[in-house]
C-alpha cells in the first residue's frame, strides 16, 4: 500500500471511495479479490486501484467471447501482458459467444452469462472469495434510465448495487472521468471498445445521445441528479422487502406441488401497493426473471378477480389462480406421473415414489383393532391376500371425487386404488379413510410429500 503523502488528489480521493465501499461492503478484509479485466478503462481503474491499496490477494480473469474478431483477441492479449509486467497471475478463457448461446438468448445476454460462469469457477477453484467488476456511477445512471424505460418498480431505478452475493463493484460510487483521470495519472493505458462509439445498443443510445441532449437542453449535471435518486430508491426499496418479508410470511401456505403458494382470500386483503411489493419479492426469492410494470400489474389484476386463471411468468414457471390459494408452480407439476402397480403379498412392504410424494404401504393380516388412518396422510384399508395396488393421478378421475381439491394440484395428487371383494376402492390422501370392513387383511398406507424435490428446477433448489 502507498504511503498517503505519496498520493494525489484524485488517489486520495479514490482510496477513501474504495475503502469505505469495501468495509461497508464486507470485502475489504476478505480472502482474495478476482478482478474481472477486459482491458477496458474501467477494469483497469479497479485493478490497479485494488493493486495500490487492497491488503489481500488479487487476480485477473478474461474471457475473450470472439464477438469482435481481431479486436477481442487483441484485447486478451493485452490483458495478459499486462498482468505479465505487473506480476499478477491472468486466467484468459477464449470461446465462441455465438456458438454457445441458449435459445431466445441474445449475444449480449450469452456474454455476460459465460463471463460469470468463467469467474464463479474461479472463485471455486482458486479460493477468492469475490469477483470485482469494473461498473462505476456512470454505468448505474446509465442502468437506472434504461430500467425506467423498460418500466421497472423502485427496485430497478436504485441503479446498480454495491455487492451481489460474491460479485462486487468497488468503484460504484465513482465517476467515469475520474477513474480515466487516476489512469493518465499514473501512465496505465486502456484499451477502448469501438463498440461503445456506436448507437447499436440501446445503453449506447442513453450514453450517447440522450444524457448529452440533457445536459444541452434541461441540466449540466443530470448524472447527480439520477444518482440521487437511485440512493433515495434503494433506501425505499430496503424499507419496501421488509415489509414484502412480513407480508410474505403472513399469506404463504405449503400446497405442494407448488413452489410457494399464497392463501387467495389473504392476498386480496391487503393493498393493491404491498401487492405489487409482495409479487416483485416473491419473484426475486425464486430467483426469477424481474417482471416489468406493465406484467406485475396484469399478475397482480388476476390475483384479484375470481375464478381460474394462469398467468406465465418465464419459461416454464406458471403462477396459477383458484379460489382457495395460488401457486408458483413448474409446468411439469400440472403434467400427471405415469401410472405405478404393485403386487402385494401377505407381509409384504413397499416403496413407491410417485412425482414428488413416496408412498409405503404393508399388507397385514387382520388383527381387529380399531382403523387407523384418520390423519390425512395415512389409513389402514380393507383387502384380501395377495393385493394389486395401484397409484395414478387424480385428474383421471371422476369430478365428484376431486371436490375441494385445487385445479393445478389435481394432475400431482396421488390416487391410491387395490381390489376388494372383485371391486376397485380408491383412497385419496388427505381424504379420511377410517373404513375397516371386510376382507382379511388391511393394507397399511402412508404417505409422504417430498417437498424439496417440489422446489428443483433444473440443478437449482429454490427455496422461499
Amino acid at each position: 500500500m502507498c504511503n498517503s503523502n505519496q498520493k494525489s488528489e484524485t488517489e486520495n480521493r479514490l482510496y477513501r471511495a474504495l475503502r469505505a465501499s469495501g468495509e461497508k461492503y464486507g470485502w475489504w478484509n476478505s480472502d482474495g479479490v478476482l478482478v474481472a479485466l477486459s482491458g477496458g478503462g474501467d477494469s483497469m481503474a479497479v485493478f490497479e486501484l485494488l493493486l495500490h491499496f487492497f491488503p489481500g490477494r488479487i487476480a485477473a480473469a478474461h474471457l475473450e467471447h470472439g464477438i469482435r474478431g481481431e479486436a477481442s483477441e487483441a484485447d486478451a492479449e493485452f490483458v495478459e501482458s499486462y498482468c505479465e509486467q505487473r506480476g499478477v497471475r491472468c486466467f484468459v478463457r477464449r470461446c465462441r459467444v455465438d456458438h454457445n448461446r441458449l435459445p431466445g438468448e441474445s449475444s449480449e445476454m450469452a456474454g455476460r452469462r459465460l463471463r460469470y460462469e468463467f469467474f464463479f469457477e474461479l472463485l471455486d477453484r482458486e479460493g477468492f472469495a469475490f469477483v470485482a467488476t469494473g461498473h462505476n456511477a456512470d454505468d448505474s445512471v446509465e442502468t437506472t434510465l434504461f430500467h425506467l424505460f423498460r418500466g421497472t418498480g423502485i427496485r430497478g431505478l436504485s441503479g446498480i448495487t454495491p455487492r451481489r452475493d460474491r460479485v462486487i463493484r468497488p468503484v460504484i460510487g465513482v465517476r467515469r472521468a475520474d477513474l480515466r483521470l487516476f489512469l493518465t495519472e499514473l501512465g496505465v493505458p486502456w484499451r477502448e471498445d469501438e463498440t461503445n462509439a456506436l448507437d447499436c445498443y440501446n445503453r449506447n443510445k442513453i450514453r450517447n445521445r440522450l444524457l448529452p441532449w440533457v445536459r444541452a437542453n434541461i441540466n449540466e449535471s443530470p448524472e447527480d441528479l439520477i444518482l440521487g435518486l437511485s440512493e433515495e430508491c434503494a433506501a425505499s426499496d430496503a424499507e419496501s422487502e421488509k415489509t414484502a418479508g412480513a407480508i410474505l410470511a403472513w399469506i404463504s401456505r405449503s400446497r405442494p406441488p407448488a413452489v410457494v403458494s399464497w392463501d387467495t382470500a389473504a392476498a386480496r386483503k391487503i393493498s393493491r401497493l404491498s401487492l405489487v411489493s409482495a409479487v416483485r419479492v416473491q419473484g426475486r426469492r425464486l430467483g426469477l426473471p424481474a417482471l416489468d410494470r406493465r406484467r406485475v400489474s396484469g399478475l397482480c389484476d388476476l390475483i384479484t378477480q375470481s375464478g381460474r386463471w394462469r398467468f406465465q411468468w418465464a419459461g416454464d414457471m406458471e403462477v396459477c389462480g383458484a379460489r382457495d390459494v395460488i401457486g408458483w408452480l413448474d409446468r411439469s407439476a400440472m403434467t400427471p406421473p405415469p401410472d405405478i402397480e404393485v403386487k402385494l403379498e401377505l407381509g409384504e412392504h413397499s416403496v413407491l415414489d410417485w412425482g414428488c410424494w413416496k408412498i409405503t404401504a404393508a399388507l397385514v393380516k387382520n388383527d381387529g383393532e380399531a382403523p387407523a388412518g384418520s390423519g390425512a396422510m395415512s389409513a389402514r384399508l380393507p383387502a384380501d391376500a395377495p393385493c394389486r395396488l395401484s397409484v395414478s393421478s387424480a385428474s383421471k378421475t371422476d369430478p365428484e371425487f376431486l371436490r375441494g381439491i385445487t385445479w393445478w394440484r389435481a394432475a400431482s395428487t396421488p390416487i391410491i386404488s387395490w381390489e376388494h371383494e372383485k371391486r376397485a376402492i380408491r383412497w385419496m390422501p388427505g381424504a379420511f379413510a377410517g373404513v375397516h370392513n371386510g376382507g382379511d387383511c388391511d393394507i397399511i398406507v402412508h404417505v409422504f410429500c417430498l417437498e424439496e424435490q417440489t422446489r428443483k428446477r433444473g440443478s437449482v433448489l429454490w427455496r422461499e
